[in-house]
């Protein structure tokens, strides 16, 4: 059963989301880190390799996600502690390393993207106290079944000209 959208769950300053944008790939996601600065504005922290044709870097930069034509899919794993802000959480992940930790290596072996990062920055953000994620399978199984689905819709056509993202509630991969 899907939980309700509450009042603070979405778009709203201090939150934390995790973000989904589509790519040249149908059904392949690029993923990052939202922190929600006002009601329309945030900061982006993520992994990218300019569009393949680069190594893996790290980026944190203003960014519109309701706004976003790439944007398909949000949620909430966390809002800031009192006394945080925007820097702190760039201060914790900036420095994650561009490889496949160890924990992920059955599953990615070597290969670096940038759901391996957004994985790593999870769980240090989570043993940081700044995220509340107690299992990041689930959001990552539950992000990507809403991404398709908002993809497919946005592909036939059933958002309009000017599609938004869906911002989904968090669930039972948080506390």
């Amino acid at each position: 059963m899907m939980t309700q959208l509450g009042p603070n769950d979405g778009h709203v300053p201090g939150n934390i989301l995790a973000a989904l944008c589509v790519t040249n790939t149908t059904g392949e996601y690029h993923w990052l880190i939202y922190v929600c600065t006002g009601k329309r504005d945030g900061v982006k922290l993520h992994a990218h390799d300019e569009m393949n044709t680069g190594p893996w870097r790290y980026h944190c930069g203003p960014w519109n996600a309701m706004d976003s034509i790439t944007c398909v899919a949000l949620t909430k794993v966390g809002c800031l502690p009192s006394g945080k802000t925007p820097e702190d959480v760039h201060n914790i992940v900036k420095d994650i390393e561009m490889a496949v930790p160890d924990v992920d290596r059955p599953r990615f072996g070597n290969r670096f993207t940038c759901l391996v990062w957004f994985r790593a920055a999870i769980r240090t953000l989570h043993r940081e106290r700044i995220l509340g994620v107690t299992d990041i399978d689930r959001l990552e199984q539950s992000l990507r079944e809403l991404a398709t689905a908002m993809e497919f819709r946005r592909l036939a056509g059933l958002q309009g000209s000017n599609p938004r993202p869906t911002v989904m509630a968090p669930s039972d991969f948080t506390y």
